[in-house]
């Protein structure tokens, strides 16, 4: 008895036991299901089903149900009860009604509770999220695990089945899909594919290259499986005893052609409840993920990151699935902390709530990368993170502003996350072709291509602050100058702009589109930035460009204070300069209070706050916040909400506002038919736009002030010299036949092959630490992960110098602060013996090709 009780416990204490369950959970518009990639998103839909019953009345759906309502993800489940089966996935018709008693809602799993008969199912949808491990963050892959116990003490005749359909694989339903079923001797697998795929497409936001997968271990209850017409292979189920007919169909077909569905089902036996849960595995793979164009111009392929461990989709299966128990806890201990952080950081569950939310959200619209060098290796240090601008301008490639809202959780989880993903954007600008005076506003607009964008836009001021703030905020938290030191110029070329554009914005727009002359919020970032670049020179040991910065944003706020705020003490910061009828929601104010760069005067933060408490008690806000500015009293943005309840330093107000978000993510109603947006009508919540937007990251706002801060380390790296190849490449090829032939030639690989080294280089260069150690630490809120004080401990060549600063820190209060993942630099510059013994391998393949060439054709003799 003492054994029993020892398990239950054990297994309640396994449990988010702070996740949200309850009314916010059930309620909420969309429920996250399997939110791995842009291209893997599955979600519940909620709106037109009464709370908590969407699970078994609606089918899950791509991330975009409101550009597309008819984007359903065919998901079934069902469980066989003593001869009766009932339905507890899905809306397939013909089953028994099950009844969903409970929701719980962390930022890893949704766990529904649904009543089956006799049988109490918790049916848990658990896509993990593995801050310090991007391997296993970068597989596309989520678990669907069902756990089941009598309600009345005795057995039951228990089968469990579970399908996906074919419209997992495009967004065209017309389209023909074909298909295989493996087995090996640990998994079986399911795997769908466009008969004609094309490669880095999509249609209707679901892509046209990649293959869906479904699979389960093979373990004692060995599953039972069948591939078919949907109402054909769920009839088999209900009325074979729950087994599957071990068969193919092969007649590949469209994929609404007879709905072709591919199913796996568990005969349990006699049972009072599973001794363990049920698990499938479903996923979506894509590979190359993307193509970047290099600063050389080189069309690169970007593989997902999870390659630099397993050759193929079936070995990652395999790990995925035999991961489970070890992945759930890890799931579940990341739960517990975040939520409880995120409870003592906003003061109420509500925050925690909203956490809970865009966790999957945000992780949900990035593909980790890595490319190969130029030895076909994977090259670990060339790790680039590329996100899509879901709900946002159509396949936007790391849309600025949107990654800066969303910079707080990757701050809050593991703050190595933001150089992978700034790196690219700093990389297509530095080449002499880029022109643009200021930060490009994204990599362009082909997603999975990122092609770069040199296009002129009128967000100078905003995009070129956006990119100076993330900069110094990975810099401050990961300690790894790196980044900010190679790109240096360039981050210095963009402040010169501020410096000569910033307090006056003119011809200058907003995150918001807005393009009114002198706005004050747009002004301060960018006077927040040109400190923010003292901060980064004064690290790197330039001090006269550090004092030149600090002078100018110290000169440019003291002129700002006077234009910006109204001679009415009463009044907080006006929209635009010399309007004291307008006001603003100051959320740009965040990145003082982030970076702890004091450029703003405490006078006019509590300033604010008396303002935006105003503006609630005199009915300016509305049900769902306040409007962005005074100029549109109808649009809200939930994450610059966020980032203003972050900025403020008056309690209740912070409360106040971060309630108002809330009541907009709980909100289920017909005009709100989108997965946690981002722009809504504040008077009636109707959405206006960002539909699954990663910018939602803007909810771990208040966290991310928690993060600590540490001493920044820069170790230059020097760029070896090649020049010793040209007399080697003349060398060689003087002695060849064919001498025009093998030189052009020669002269190609040698230039491949100088362009791919010069890229591993550039990427080694920004790849200076090993990964920082992950220790485990007690606070007042229990234990929580953090990252151990940097070493610096990588050997510098002879002339390298160590240049560092230590700022002020952040707040040690609890959160997850920063525990990195990055990989550790590769390789080093080739000898002049390997040089030429490398070109001499290069020039017996290039004799061989000519030799083919010059070869007679092939001759076939005919039968």
């Amino acid at each position: 008895m003492l054994a029993l009780m020892l398990l239950l416990w054990a297994a309640y204490a396994l449990r988010p036991a702070l996740a949200q369950t309850g009314s916010f959970a059930s309620s909420i518009a969309a429920v996250p299901l399997a939110v791995r990639s842009p291209y893997f998103s599955a979600w519940m839909p909620s709106y037109n089903t009464p709370n908590g019953t969407q699970l078994v009345n609606k089918w899950p759906q791509f991330w975009a149900p409101e550009t597309n309502p008819s984007n359903i993800l065919g998901w079934a489940g069902h469980i066989r009860v003593d001869d009766l089966t009932y339905r507890w996935l899905g809306e397939a018709p013909g089953f028994a009604a099950t009844n969903i008693t409970s929701t719980t809602l962390t930022p890893t799993q949704t766990i529904y509770t649904v009543q089956a008969g006799p049988m109490n199912l918790t049916v848990t949808f658990l896509t993990p999220i593995e801050p310090q491990d991007w391997v296993r963050q970068s597989m596309p892959l989520s678990y669907l695990a069902l756990e089941a116990s009598s309600t009345d003490g005795r057995s039951h005749d228990v089968q469990v089945y579970s399908d996906i359909s074919a419209e997992w694989v495009s967004g065209n339903r017309s389209l023909n899909a074909n298909w295989s079923t493996t087995s090996t001797s640990q998994i079986i697998y399911h795997q769908v594919q466009l008969q004609t795929p094309i490669e880095l497409s999509e249609i209707d936001n679901q892509a046209t290259d990649g293959t869906a997968y479904y699979a389960m271990l093979l373990n004692t209850d060995t599953p039972t499986w069948q591939t078919g017409q949907d109402i054909l292979v769920r009839a088999n189920f209900n009325n074979s005893e729950g087994h599957l007919a071990y068969s193919s169909d092969l007649n590949f077909r469209a994929i609404t052609d007879d709905w072709p569905v591919f199913a796996l089902a568990v005969d349990l036996g006699s049972i009072s409840s599973t001794s363990s849960p049920v698990v499938w595995a479903v996923g979506y793979v894509r590979d190359p993920a993307l193509n970047y164009t290099t600063p050389t111009g080189y069309a690169q392929p970007r593989h997902p990151y999870y390659r630099t461990q397993y050759d193929n989709a079936e070995d990652m299966l395999n790990a995925f699935l035999t991961d489970f128990d070890d992945a759930q806890k890890r799931s579940t201990q990341l739960d517990q902390q975040l939520i409880q952080n995120a409870t003592e950081a906003g003061g109420s569950a509500n925050y925690s709530d909203l956490v809970s939310l865009a966790a999957r959200q945000v992780f949900g619209a990035i593909d980790i990368t890595v490319a190969e060098d130029e030895n076909g290796h994977w090259n670990t240090s060339d790790a680039m993170i590329f996100m899509k601008s879901i709900g946002g301008q159509p396949r936007r490639v790391n849309p600025v502003e949107t990654l800066y809202a969303a910079s707080p959780m990757f701050l809050s989880l593991n703050a190595s996350y933001m150089k992978p993903l700034l790196y690219p954007l700093l990389d297509s600008q530095s080449p002499e072709s880029f022109t643009l005076p200021y930060a490009a506003a994204d990599l362009g607009n082909d997603y999975p291509i990122a092609s770069g964008n040199n296009n002129s836009h009128a967000q100078g001021v905003e995009q070129s602050a956006n990119m100076i703030i993330m900069a110094l905020a990975h810099a401050r938290a990961t300690g790894d100058g790196s980044l900010v030191g190679a790109y240096y110029g360039l981050l210095q070329k963009w402040t010169e702009y501020l410096v000569n554009n910033a307090l006056y914005p003119l011809d200058q727009t907003s995150a918001d589109n807005q393009g009114n002359a002198n706005m004050t919020n747009l002004a301060i970032k960018g006077i927040i930035a040109i400190r923010a670049m003292a901060e980064i020179s004064s690290a790197l040991g330039k001090h006269d460009d550090a004092q030149s910065y600090a002078t100018n944003a110290s000169s440019f706020y003291d002129a700002w204070e006077q234009l910006a705020l109204p001679t009415d003490q009463e009044q907080g910061l006006m929209f635009a300069y010399d309007d004291p009828s307008s006001w603003v929601l100051a959320y740009n104010l965040y990145a003082d209070r982030l970076l702890q760069t004091n450029v703003v005067n405490q006078t006019v933060y509590e300033r604010q706050n008396e303002a935006y408490g105003t503006l609630v008690s005199n009915g300016t806000a509305r049900t769902y916040g306040l409007p962005i500015d005074s100029t549109d009293s109808i649009s809200g943005d939930a994450g610059w909400l966020a980032f203003t309840a972050a900025s403020v330093t008056n309690t209740s107000t912070r409360n106040e506002l971060i309630s108002m978000v809330h009541e907009h993510a709980a909100l289920n109603a017909s005009n709100s038919q989108a997965i946690f947006p981002l722009v809504y009508d504040v008077d009636t919540g109707g959405y206006q736009g960002g539909s699954a937007s990663p910018a939602q990251g803007a909810m771990f706002a208040l966290l991310a002030l928690n993060v600590s801060n540490h001493t920044i380390v820069y170790h230059p790296i020097k760029t070896p010299s090649h020049n010793h190849v040209g007399a080697i490449v003349g060398g060689v090829i003087g002695g060849l036949a064919g001498a025009a032939l093998l030189a052009l030639a020669a002269l190609f690989f040698w230039r491949r092959r100088q362009r791919m080294r010069a890229e591993a280089t550039r990427a080694r260069a920004l790849s200076p630490y090993s990964a920082p150690e992950t220790i485990e630490t007690s606070t007042a809120s229990g234990s929580v992960l953090v990252q151990s004080p940097r070493k610096g401990q990588m050997a510098m060549d002879d002339g390298h110098r160590e240049t560092a600063i230590s700022s002020a820190p952040m707040s040690s209060s609890s959160a997850l602060a920063s525990a990195g993942a990055q990989s550790r630099a590769q390789g080093s510059s080739s000898a002049p013996a390997e040089e030429l013994n490398e070109l001499r391998r290069e020039m017996g393949t290039l004799r061989q090709y000519i030799q083919e060439i010059n070869a007679p054709p092939p001759s076939y003799r005919e039968d």
